[in-house]
């Protein structure tokens, strides 16, 4: 559980500092960490 935890702040944490750089690619790494998150943790 604190694997899924820390994985998420990660992806939280660079998705905000992407936002600041450029939304468009945040948009994008976001949905690949989504799909990567949900591969990942899925039972």
């Amino acid at each position: 559980m604190k694997a899924a935890i820390g994985f998420a702040f990660a992806c939280w944490l660079s998705g905000a500092i992407l936002i600041l750089v450029d939304s468009t690619a945040a948009i994008a790494l976001s949905g690949a960490l989504a799909l990567a998150g949900l591969d990942l943790f899925a039972p």
